[in-house]
């Protein structure tokens, strides 16, 4: 859009250089284009965003720049008006083409009055053409204040108009010329013999166009829908300055302001009479005031630092945002704003992103995340995901009052489901009887249940591994999963959960199930799946599972973040000599809460145990210690004393003996 520097100079002066003022628009995400020099003027080429259509216009863009140079706006100057009640002119309006329409009718118009040389040089410096008085004005105040206007010739008009979708298809010729065939159906603003006279918000009839033999004009300013302005717009393939701005949204408020503009300037060149305006309002969505709770805290939060809440509602109040208690209320014309981000957003503008200091995030841990990386590490893993019906045949817990389906789709899906086991074995027993030799896949999804006269939903999250570790593998094709891989993956997705073994399980085998804590909260159970529960689903063979609830894994908030060395870590082997009655992991647990100066770990690194002398219960352990410093690279010395005070807490506290180089 092109404007006038000198225009621009009515509402918001004094104005600053040609490249202060650039950059001020700039900033302000209004982008120029081009500022080009018109004889004693500069002419200014906006480029818009589709969501600032409130800046469509000189006063818009003075309103812009006059808040974020802390200066007082003029407004246009317009004949004072009044509002009649009687309607004689307007049939019927769709609410859903137009919720706020208002128009006036004008007689005795002199169309041949010559269009004052300041509104015809404006209008050229903008690239719109002279027609004459009337037209030249509705396009003035469009460029001047945002609002499209169309001017009607009253005696071309058969009885009343309407704004309504088409009862029958019809022909249609524009004030371009061009002729269209309208479909029925299409939202068209027509008389009472169905004589089509304007496409809404789009383009006008060459029937009813203002020429030089119009007397009486009915002068019409409405707030037409974006949607159904920018469906006729493509369907026909019209682009016009009206429709443009009515895409991207029209102040809903501003009709009455633009009507008495046209009839102030108007009345500057012709006699005509009092300012009379029917004004016709009906409910939408679109056209109800916003509102929504100030969110104080958010400012500093997004942008990294405290503006001060007292400068925050400066700027928002120099942007006609108001305040009513605990509510932040929202100008008519700014359709964009619609959340407490949208605010910061503005607050951002105006104090100028450029005042904004870089600064280092909050480290922040977010719950949900946890959640969500579940699926992808069990899928690293190897795992496969399926999706089960929450109906099954029978649940296994002792409860009398299941979930039962008035009107189950078979039998087989009778039941809600209080576990996502039965489903994961009958996947097993559907791939098993296919010749799949090594099946791991988890699911996740609701159990239901009962609690009094409450039904409980749940997230859960459920997996099974079952036969051969790796199907196609020569070396380790006849190697069974076991309870250890089931406990390495789960210690893989959730680094930070312990075992504590139990005896009370529906699901797992009561001498082969753990419970699954994280920060001191059950948050499921794992294990060997029961023989008795296999055998209704004819699965030969052992099953290992676990099945925790998701909503609990929020408790892993207790996140300690370290800084990372930049120096190398050295690993020292130490291997132990032992026997079965030694429990290695609590001795590494043991290990690790000790302060060493150095250590960062430590681990299994491999267990030998000699097949030629199986009775004699010694086996021999490697366990790999990892050493590193935060602020040096380790020597021999620093080295050699965490490793010795280790064997020698290996040697007299846990009685371990070492095996000889």
């Amino acid at each position: 859009m092109k404007i006038s520097k000198n225009w621009l100079t009515e509402y918001i002066s004094p104005l600053k250089s040609n490249k202060a003022l650039e950059s001020d628009l700039t900033k302000l995400g209004l982008e120029v284009d081009t500022i080009v020099k018109n004889k004693n003027d500069y002419i200014i080429d906006i480029e818009f965003t589709p969501n600032r259509g409130d800046c469509l216009s000189v006063y818009g863009t003075a309103r812009d720049l006059a808040a974020y140079n802390k200066k007082d706006i003029k407004k246009p100057i317009n004949s004072p008006f009044t509002y009649v009640k009687e309607n004689k002119k307007i049939n019927n309006i769709a609410s859903s083409i137009s919720p706020e329409y208002r128009y006036m009718e004008l007689k005795n118009i002199d169309v041949k009055a010559k269009t004052p040389k300041f509104i015809v040089e404006r209008l050229d410096k903008s690239d719109v053409a002279s027609i004459n008085i009337v037209v030249d004005i509705s396009n003035y105040v469009m460029l001047e204040i945002g609002q499209p206007t169309h001017a009607f010739d009253l005696d071309k008009i058969h009885g009343k108009l309407s704004i309504e979708k088409l009862q029958k298809k019809n022909n249609f010729i524009a004030i371009d010329n061009k002729e269209y065939i309208v479909e029925k159906g299409t939202e068209v603003i027509v008389d009472e013999k169905n004589v089509i006279h304007a496409l809404p918000g789009v383009i006008g009839s060459n029937i009813s166009k203002v020429g030089t033999e119009t007397r009486n004009i009915l002068f019409e300013g409405a707030f037409f829908l974006p949607d159904v302005v920018r469906a006729l717009s493509r369907k026909y393939r019209i682009q016009t300055d009206s429709s443009y701005r009515f895409e991207r949204g029209v102040d809903y408020n501003l009709a009455d302001l633009a009507l008495s503009r046209v009839h102030y300037l108007l009345s500057q060149v012709t006699d005509i009479a009092k300012c009379r305006i029917i004004k016709i309002s009906q409910k939408h969505k679109l056209t109800k005031m916003k509102s929504f709770d100030f969110d104080a805290q958010l400012f500093k939060r997004i942008l990294g630092i405290d503006i001060g809440i007292k400068k925050i509602k400066s700027i928002l109040i120099d942007l006609g945002i108001s305040f009513k208690a605990k509510k932040v209320i929202i100008p008519s014309y700014r359709f964009d704003i619609t959340n407490n981000y949208d605010l910061v957003e503005e607050v951002s503008r105006i104090y100028g992103f450029e005042n904004i200091p870089e600064v280092p995030l909050d480290a922040h841990y977010s719950k949900p995340c946890n959640k969500l990386n579940i699926n992808e590490k069990l899928v690293t893993l190897g795992y496969k995901e399926v999706i089960n019906f929450t109906f099954i045949s029978r649940n296994y817990m002792n409860n009398t009052r299941h979930l039962k389906l008035e009107n189950p789709i078979s039998k087989e899906k009778a039941i809600m489901r209080e576990s996502l086991i039965p489903g994961l074995l009958s996947n097993i027993a559907y791939n098993a009887n296919r010749k799949h030799k090594s099946i791991n896949i988890f699911e996740r999804g609701k159990t239901y249940h009962r609690d009094k006269s409450k039904i409980i939903e749940s997230n859960v999250i459920s997996a099974v591994i079952y036969g051969n570790k790796a199907s196609t593998d020569l070396v380790s094709n006849n190697y069974k999963y076991g309870i250890g891989d089931l406990k390495s993956d789960i210690l893989s997705i959730l680094p930070n959960v312990t075992f504590k073994a139990t005896d009370k399980s529906t699901y797992f085998d009561n001498n082969n199930s753990l419970t699954l804590l994280l920060c001191n909260k059950i948050i499921g159970q794992c294990g060997l799946v029961s023989h008795h529960i296999i055998k209704d689903f004819d699965i030969r063979g052992s099953i290992f599972g676990f099945e925790m609830l998701e909503d609990d894994l929020n408790h892993e908030s207790n996140v300690i973040f370290a800084e990372i060395s930049q120096f190398p870590a050295v690993y020292k082997d130490i291997t132990l000599m032992t026997n079965n009655d030694n429990n290695i992991l609590k001795i590494i647990d043991e290990i690790s809460k000790d302060s060493y100066k150095y250590m960062k770990n430590i681990r299994i690194k491999d267990i030998f145990i000699n097949k030629d002398n199986l009775q004699s219960n010694n086996r021999s352990v490697t366990l790999e210690i990892c050493l590193q410093s935060n602020s040096k690279t380790l020597s021999d010395k620093d080295i050699n004393d965490d490793v010795n005070k280790i064997v020698e807490d290996l040697k007299n506290i846990h009685k371990i003996r070492l095996k000889e180089a």
